[in-house]
């Protein structure tokens, strides 16, 4: 396949792509559900029981804390300290 050549008769160095035979792009789609698959089903339970992650989920839930709220300005814990924060920022000694 030859380089496409510009308006002046240049090589420009662009090369169309062609398409993917429809076999292999099914293949990248059933290799993309199973590796999302995979990820769900083995390796995050599994990272769950790590020695790391485990005093950290144990923490989460015994105080009741929403990890998967989108703000965390609805748990009353993280409110405080948002309020904390932002008056230790306008009233800093100067």
């Amino acid at each position: 396949m030859k380089a496409a050549m510009g308006r002046s008769g240049v090589e420009t160095g662009y090369r169309p792509k062609r398409s993917l035979p429809i076999a292999r792009r099914w293949a990248r789609l059933f290799f993309s559900i199973v590796l999302i698959w995979a990820f769900m089903f083995i390796l995050a339970p599994w990272v769950v029981k790590a020695p790391v992650v485990e005093p950290i989920i144990r923490f989460i839930e015994e105080n009741g804390i929403d990890a998967s709220a989108l703000y965390y300005t609805e748990i009353e814990e993280f409110s405080e300290a948002g309020i904390h924060m932002e008056n230790t920022m306008n009233f800093a000694p100067q």
